[in-house]
């Protein structure tokens, strides 16, 4: 038997602090994570200013798309929350008065020793037919309101901007309405896998028809110098989700699994190279030209990165004679000279002119010393620019990362 259809939500914010960057929208955020554990596809996410025809038209255009619509902000005492108006305007619904809403009012400013404001009836006006989500923590209801016109049964979900009142209001009581309408389609788990190493078009092309996959699905995400494998999975329970995860990410490590360092999204390459140099109890001494001590401050801002390296040597970029003998020569002098366990050597041409993206991009040689002998790479870049020295580091710890593990 096939199981229903996903439904399909998004999320609105309405409010002009946040479309102008004055206020950062971290409701959303957290309203994607929670829809995301209940099995409902989230497809967009939108900002709209305090404007009644401008929230009007966003909230019809969603209407015709999705079936959840997950409204914040502008539902509270004054003129310019007008969200609730738009609401109504775009559903064809009437604002009625909800004398329920209105004692409940009276009684909360009473406690409070306040006298309420003729404003603050505003909030007890909800859409004709609406229902009313309460409010625990504040005094502006949410209310959740229907749409049939599209043949699809839409929904409002309309909370406060508030993230307090919005959080509380999601997890007493609009998630569990939404798992009731969910039908056992069930929950969607994540999860990261964080590469270096390997750039995004090369992990695609080893991943092949794993990026098609239906279900988990499998995505990446570039950042600088480095990669992240999303796998995604839709089951009838987190146990099963669990499992579909494994069962790709098993997959997914076969072909690119050496250049996968964590599956905690968290952490930093730095972050796990010092985690690896206390467990084998080694050191690193590193000699820096460009990047300037730039990646030896990476590991000192690990809690015990400070202990693990134990030399620093900066020196003047070496112009454009660098050769891997040079790079092998200068990381067993220092690994020696340190009495370090590995001694890592990044030396690159560094000219005014050269950047990651110049014509003139120059070159860098990483050598590690380690134990067991010395190994180099060579990349076509040497700039000093931010982009050029995140690659070079990354790729250099790295290199790192790969000695201690064997």
């Amino acid at each position: 038997m096939s199981q229903p259809t996903p439904l399909s939500a998004e999320i609105i914010t309405t409010g002009t602090e946040i479309l102008l960057g004055d206020i950062v929208d971290t409701n959303a955020a957290w309203i994607a994570q929670q829809v995301r554990e209940v099995g409902v596809n989230l497809y967009y996410k939108t900002t709209v200013g305090d404007n009644e025809p401008r929230i009007r038209g966003v909230l019809e255009m969603c209407l015709a798309r999705s079936d959840i619509l997950l409204v914040t902000g502008g539902i509270g005492p004054t003129a310019d929350d007008i969200t609730r108006d738009a609401i109504a305007n775009a559903t064809g619904r009437p604002l009625v008065r909800d004398e329920a809403i209105v004692e409940k009012l009276r009684e909360r400013f009473a406690r409070w020793g306040n006298t309420m404001t003729e404003n603050n009836l505003r909030q007890a006006d909800i859409p004709e037919g609406a229902t009313v989500i309460p409010n625990p923590v504040g005094t502006a209801p949410g209310f959740m309101t229907p749409d049939l016109r599209h043949g699809r049964g839409a929904r409002i979900i309309a909370m406060p901007g508030v993230p307090r009142e919005m959080k509380r209001m999601m997890t007493e009581s609009v998630l569990p309405y939404i798992l009731t309408l969910t039908g056992g389609v069930g929950i969607i788990r994540r999860r990261i896998l964080r590469t270096v190493g390997i750039g995004e078009s090369a992990l695609d092309a080893q991943l092949g028809e794993l990026m098609n996959a239906g279900n988990p699905t499998v995505g990446l995400a570039a950042h600088t110098g480095q990669a992240d494998i999303r796998i995604a999975a839709r089951a009838a329970s987190v146990d099963a989700a669990e499992a579909l995860l494994d069962q790709m990410e098993s997959q997914v490590r076969e072909r690119v699994g050496q250049y996968i360092y964590t599956s905690t999204p968290e952490e930093s390459v730095e972050t796990v190279l010092v985690r690896l140099l206390q467990e084998a109890n080694a050191t690193v001494a590193l000699l820096e030209t460009s990047s300037a001590g730039a990646i030896a401050e990476r590991l000192r801002s690990v809690e015990g990165g400070g202990e693990r390296v134990v030399a620093l040597q900066v020196e003047e970029n070496l112009g454009d004679g660098l050769d891997q003998e040079q790079a092998s020569r200068m990381a067993a002098q220092i690994r020696s000279a340190s009495g370090a366990t590995y001694g890592l050597a990044i030396l690159s041409s560094g000219h005014v002119d050269e950047d990651f993206y110049s014509q003139t991009p120059g070159q860098t040689w990483l050598a590690l010393a380690a134990p067991n002998g010395v190994r180099t790479a060579r990349f076509p870049f040497g700039g000093r620019d931010a982009i050029s020295t995140t690659w070079i580091g990354n790729r250099a710890l790295d290199l790192l990362r790969r000695a201690i593990g064997e």
